[in-house]
């Protein structure tokens, strides 16, 4: 299984990153623990300077006491008692000051014990017995105990003493100056290594980021000649469903006009025909009412498409007149009556008289097809009424079945084009599902308002709002 080269790449980038970070951190603890042993080592160096300090006082008071005894026994002048004392006294202070100084290091705490403190004790006895001598004997025993060259000895051990120790200070801050000067060797080290890493991280993800920007600059510059192909083609397939749009209602225009023409003299005939009473028989009579019954129907089928075409184009005229309420409903009152007749259907239309401004044809066609869906889909022996009243927003035209209602799941497609719904026409007539559809186009080019209420197997509502103008 290959890895491509831009997965790699990115995993390469991840592991240094990965690196970098640990390494950060641990210079970070490097640094964080260089700071407190510094702190302790500072502390530290402090203490071992003032341990040779106080080492060093420690020997010079020791001298202090030296010549004062001295200047006491040549001159038997008390006043240099008075520094021999201070001498003592202060001894005794910097021997407690440099245990705690060095209490940190056992080895240096046993040796001050052990032999530089017994060697000051030693030498502390010797002047303090010369002094002795002094007040008992006399100058001469003094002077003569003085020159025993024992004294001098314990001083040249202890002065040996204190400058080991001192030496030995002076090792330990060496050490403590070794070691923190590798810590710090180690934390630069870690730390130059840590911000090359990053630094090499970074070059590499730039470089990798700068490939990447080339890559998506070409994917653009691809999918903007994709883009571009694609439009051409959407253009050009946009172009021709326009050409074949207009030919299909080009095509559907000249042929609902040649449909329309051959019906309209049929159903002239038949109007002729049905003049013609005498000789006919009734079987002939009922044949003549069946094929007038069948024109209208392609008759309304012809004007819905007609309607539709026109709809789909915007190119509906309305053309607002004034409309005489009273003959549109006696009209339709007239021309409805025999289809519900035929299905043994009760038609009833409450004429009112009134005067409304708006477009005659179109508030028809609203009207013819509310009726006509009414009547087509009302069982037998049931009444279908047109009823009008005027309002404050106008003119109110209700068209009420009692059919079997519309399924509540059918109520949001009712109005839509070509919709079929589950309700069925009651005498096997045909359907479009342009009806509605057209109505309502109508009715909002109108300005106006429909609306539905439906219960199964009680009936529907149809309301339709024009207004005065």
């Amino acid at each position: 299984m290959k890895i491509k080269p831009n997965r790699l790449q990115a995993t390469g980038i991840y592991v240094l990153l990965v690196l970098s970070i640990l390494l950060v951190i641990v210079s970070a603890y490097i640094t964080h623990y260089n700071t407190v042993e510094k702190e302790e080592s500072t502390q530290t160096v402090i203490r071992r300077y003032r341990s040779i300090e106080s080492a060093t006082k420690l020997l010079s008071l020791i001298h202090d006491m030296e010549s004062a005894q001295r200047g006491y026994i040549l001159s038997g002048d008390s006043i240099f008692l008075t520094p021999y004392r201070q001498a003592q006294d202060g001894i005794s202070t910097e021997t407690n000051t440099l245990k705690k100084l060095i209490n940190d290091n056992e080895e240096q705490t046993r040796f001050l014990e052990g032999e530089i403190l017994q060697g000051i004790q030693r030498r502390s006895q010797d002047l303090d017995s010369g002094i002795r001598i002094f007040n008992a004997h006399g100058k001469d025993s003094a002077a003569h105990r003085l020159n025993i060259k024992t004294g001098q000895t314990h001083m040249d051990s202890l002065r040996v003493l204190v400058e080991d120790l001192v030496r030995r200070e002076r090792l330990l801050l060496a050490r403590q100056n070794e070691t923190l000067e590798k810590n710090m060797s180690m934390e630069d080290s870690v730390r130059f290594f840590a911000f090359s890493l990053i630094g090499l991280t970074s070059l590499v993800a730039l470089v990798a980021l700068i490939e990447r920007q080339r890559n998506i600059k070409n994917l653009v510059e691809t999918l903007n000649r994709a883009n571009e192909a694609l439009e051409e083609k959407v253009q050009e397939r946009t172009k021709q469903l326009v050409e074949a749009n207009a030919a299909k209602d080009h095509f559907l225009g000249i042929a609902s006009h040649d449909l329309k023409a051959p019906l309209s003299g049929i159903l002239r005939l038949i109007e002729l025909m049905k003049l013609e009473e005498s000789g006919r028989v009734e079987k002939d009579r009922e044949y003549l009412n069946y094929m007038e019954d069948a024109c209208h129907d392609m008759l309304r089928l012809i004007l819905n498409l007609l309607d539709i075409n026109r709809i789909e184009r915007g190119a509906t005229p309305i053309a607002k007149q004034p409309v005489e309420v009273g003959k549109l409903m006696a009209k339709l009152e007239n021309e409805f009556s025999h289809q519900a007749r035929l299905k043994h259907i009760d038609f009833k239309a409450v004429i009112m008289p009134g005067l409304l401004y708006t477009d005659a044809d179109a508030l028809s066609r609203i009207l013819e097809n509310l009726l006509s869906n009414a009547i087509k889909f009302s069982p037998r022996h049931r009444v279908v009424q047109l009823h009008v009243e005027k309002n404050s927003d106008g003119f109110r035209f209700t068209v009420t079945d009692e059919g079997p209602g519309i399924p509540e799941e059918d109520l949001p497609y009712l109005f839509g084009k070509f919709q079929k719904l589950s309700n069925k026409p009651t005498g096997g007539e045909g359907s479009t599902g342009l009806g509605l559809s057209i109505a309502k186009e109508l009715t909002q080019l109108l300005g106006g308002e429909i609306t539905v209420t439906s219960a199964l197997a009680k009936g529907t509502v149809f309301v339709v709002t024009i207004p005065e103008s």
